[in-house]
């Protein structure tokens, strides 16, 4: 009985006496616009429900996004560790990753992040991550954490066989004081060089490149219409083997991309620091959105003159125009081929296109902007005149 009532009188005490509620620590995401500042909302909630899914019971970690673009000096380096006093204080962020899409350098390697413990900043590369996925995303952020929010440091590959399909290495510039400043986790080899150049096309969304390309389309659509409705299309198409087809829209893209490439003046010139590399990543990725945007166009514009070939092209008349009996696949090689000359008038469509949106798909464009922005930690940056 005496056991039971202290066993009533602790249970009480319990429910009298409140809980020690868990310190709450805050992690700012700050990231560039376009697929960096997509990303950073899709992952505040898959980062906070890591960050505190770990046996931290004293702590619990709140995760926020930040409508805010950070200038890149003449280097084209991020500038955060310049203002992370400035963002703390306006913001009341205990810690601080941006994420770009523009590559950055350290000790002269192209690294996929910047960690300060010393200012409880971090900057992460989207482009560094491939594709960049949410969950690969997360990952690296949660890798980062731990390293800003204790003293540790990630464990690199040591066995030969590790170190050789690893993409990554470490390298650490100390401060003044001797003490290490900032860690980089930079890229090795030509591997994690292309991992760079396709989370860089990405980073360009091709896919948002075609409809600046209207003019184009348009230009590209008549002149392959033209070919649909031409007889001596029709018998052309019937001869030629599906290889030489393929090869004839191969080239009417190469030519496309290219025509694309000079006339809106997209071969990059970078500034700074690092300008061999730059250059070749920059137009390495350049090249590969055009081509890929022009690639897309003619899949657009096969499937239209198909379509219309369908619609308007009778399959007895056709049948009589080549003289043997007509499937399926004749109509697919008719729109191919008006495709493929249709591709290459719209290259002179492509003159009537607006240059400057058309630019925007380039790392320089965005890069230059970047360095003529004025900051200011009022959630907004302004381009200087």
């Amino acid at each position: 009985m005496a056991a039971a009532a202290e066993k009533y009188r602790a249970a009480l005490r319990r429910s009298i006496i409140p809980k020690q509620q868990p310190a709450v620590r805050t992690v700012g995401l700050l990231a560039d616009p376009g697929i960096a500042q997509v990303l950073a909302g899709k992952v505040r909630e898959r980062l906070e429900n890591a960050l505190n899914s770990e046996e931290q019971a004293q702590v619990r970690w709140s995760v926020k996004v930040g409508p805010l673009t950070l200038p890149l000096d003449e280097s084209g380096q991020v500038m955060l560790n310049k203002h992370v006093g400035a963002l703390r204080e306006k913001f009341g962020w205990e810690y601080i990753i941006y994420l770009t899409d523009i590559p950055q350098y350290g000790q002269g390697k192209p690294v996929g992040r910047s960690i300060s413990q010393l200012h409880g900043a971090a900057t992460l590369v989207v482009p560094s991550l491939g594709m960049a996925r949410p969950r690969n995303l997360t990952n690296s952020l949660v890798d980062i954490m731990g390293e800003l929010s204790s003293d540790r440091k990630p464990i690199m590959p040591t066995s030969l066989s590790a170190r050789a399909f690893s993409v990554s290495g470490s390298l650490d510039e100390p401060s003044e004081d001797g003490r290490s400043s900032t860690r980089y986790v930079s890229f090795k080899g030509l591997r994690g060089r292309i991992f760079l150049v396709f989370g860089m096309v990405r980073s360009n969304r091709p896919w948002r490149l075609v409809p600046q390309l209207s003019s184009a389309l348009a230009g590209a659509a008549a002149t392959g219409a033209f070919g649909v409705f031409y007889t001596s299309i029709w018998s052309m198409a019937d001869y030629l083997s599906s290889l030489r087809l393929a090869l004839i829209t191969v080239v009417s893209i190469l030519l496309f991309g290219l025509w694309l490439l000079f006339h809106n003046r997209l071969w990059e010139r970078p500034r700074g620091k690092h300008y061999r590399e730059r250059l070749v990543l920059y137009n390495t990725s350049t090249v590969l959105t055009v081509m890929l945007a022009a690639a897309a166009m003619y899949v657009l514009l096969f499937i239209a003159l198909l379509l219309g070939s369908l619609v308007v092209i009778d399959h007895g008349f056709l049948a009589y125009q080549l003289r043997h009996p007509v499937g399926f696949a004749e109509y697919v090689n008719l729109a191919w081929l008006a495709a493929s000359l249709g591709t290459l008038g719209g290259a002179i469509g492509s003159s009537f296109d607006q240059v400057e949106s058309i630019q925007q798909a380039t790392f320089s464009q965005r890069e230059y902007e970047r360095r003529n922005m004025d900051f200011g930690v009022d959630g907004s940056g302004t381009q200087n005149p």
